[in-house]
C-alpha cells in the first residue's frame, strides 16, 4: 500500500485535482471585431478554457441560456462538449476554429482574427484545448457540469496565473510550452477549486463525497492506491465509521457501491498501465489478482474490452 508523505495534512480533495495533469494542449489566442461566433467542434476525453482578457464574450453550449464572459472571466467546458464562442448572442458562426484561417507561432499556438479586418478588436481572449495523463480524471470531468465559470479577480492564485500564461504564450522562449502546460494544469486545478470554493452546493457524485470529512479520507485512500485488496470493513474504518452506515452514505452520495467504486478505479489505471505497454501479468499483479485469468474477466465486465485489445489497439 502506498506509503502516505510524512508532511501536513492529507486533502482527499487535492489529491483528486493532482490528478489533473496534461499530456497536451492547444492554445489560440483569439481577437474579434464586429458581430462573430466560432464553434468549438466537439473533442472526446478533453477539457476546453477560454480566458477572457478583454471585451465581453459569450459561451454558448446546446440547451443552456449563453453563458456571460466579462474580461477577468475563465470558463471550463470539461468534457469536450462541442460550443460556440461569440461577441452577442446568437451571432453567427463563421466555421471551425480549428478549420478557420489564423497564424501559427508554433505546433501548439495560433492567432486567431473573427470579423473585420478594418475594425478594432473589442474581443481578446486565450482559448485552450487540452488531453489528460489519467484515465481518472475522466471521472472527475464527467461529474463537473457543462460549463464552470470563475471570476479570476476574486481568487488571488488565478488572478496571478492568467497573465502569467498570456505572456508565456504570447512571448514564446526556449521550453515555453513546457511551462505553458504545466501554468495550465496548476490554472485549471484552481480553478475547479475556486468553483468549488464558489458554489459548493454544485459538486455531486464522489466528488462531493471528497468534500465530505468522512467519506472523503476513504475516496483519497481508494485513488492513491486502487490495487490494494480493500474491503468494505477497511474503507468503513478510514471513514471512522460503521460498516453499515458507511455503505449506506456512499452509496447514497456517489450514486454507486463503494466496492464498484474501487473495482472501476482498479480498472482505470490498469487500463492505463496496459495502454502504456505494462504486461497483463504486471497489470494483473499490481491490482490484486491472483492470476491473468480472473483480472481479465474483471477487466472486460467493467471495460467492455480486453486487456489485449487496450495493449495492441487494432489497426484501423
Amino acid at each position: 500500500m502506498a506509503t502516505p508523505m510524512p508532511w501536513g495534512n492529507e486533502d482527499p480533495l487535492t489529491d483528486a485535482l493532482y490528478q489533473l495533469r496534461m499530456r497536451g494542449a492547444f492554445y489560440s489566442w483569439t481577437e474579434a471585431a464586429g458581430t462573430a461566433a466560432v464553434a468549438m467542434p466537439q473533442f472526446a476525453d478533453t477539457l476546453s478554457f477560454h480566458i477572457v482578457a478583454r471585451g465581453t464574450a459569450y459561451l454558448e453550449v446546446d440547451g443552456e441560456q449563453p453563458h456571460r464572459l466579462d474580461a477577468g472571466t475563465l470558463a471550463l467546458v470539461p468534457r469536450g462538449i462541442g460550443h460556440r464562442v461569440a461577441t452577442a448572442p446568437g451571432a453567427r458562426v463563421l466555421g471551425r476554429a480549428d478549420l478557420l484561417p489564423q497564424t501559427m507561432l508554433g505546433d501548439a499556438f495560433s492567432i486567431l482574427r473573427l470579423g473585420p479586418e478594418d475594425e478594432e478588436a473589442a474581443l481578446a481572449m486565450l482559448c485552450g484545448v487540452v488531453a489528460f495523463d489519467s484515465p481518472a480524471v475522466h471521472d472527475m470531468l464527467a461529474v463537473l457540469p457543462a460549463v464552470i465559470r470563475v471570476d479570476s479577480a476574486r481568487h488571488p492564485v488565478m488572478a496571478a496565473l492568467v497573465p502569467l500564461l498570456i505572456d508565456e504564450l504570447r512571448d514564446p522562449r526556449p521550453g515555453g510550452e513546457a511551462v505553458a502546460t504545466r501554468l495550465a494544469d496548476v490554472l485549471v486545478v484552481e480553478t475547479v477549486r475556486a468553483w468549488l470554493s464558489d458554489e459548493p452546493d454544485s459538486a455531486v457524485g464522489w466528488l462531493a463525497a471528497l468534500r465530505d470529512p468522512q467519506l472523503g479520507a476513504a475516496i483519497a485512500a481508494i485513488h492513491r492506491d486502487p490495487g490494494h485488496p480493500w474491503t468494505l470493513a477497511e474503507l468503513a474504518r478510514r471513514a471512522a465509521m460503521s460498516r453499515s452506515g458507511f455503505a449506506a452514505r456512499f452509496t447514497a452520495v456517489v450514486g454507486t457501491p463503494a466496492m464498484s467504486y474501487v473495482t472501476a478505479s482498479r480498472m482505470r489505471t490498469a487500463h492505463s498501465m496496459l495502454a502504456q505497454g505494462r504486461s497483463v501479468a504486471a497489470v494483473a499483479a499490481a491490482h490484486g489478482y491472483g492470476s491473468e485469468a480472473a483480472f481479465s474477466r474483471a477487466f472486460a465486465r467493467t471495460t467492455g474490452t480486453t486487456p489485449g485489445r487496450v495493449r495492441r489497439p487494432v489497426a484501423a
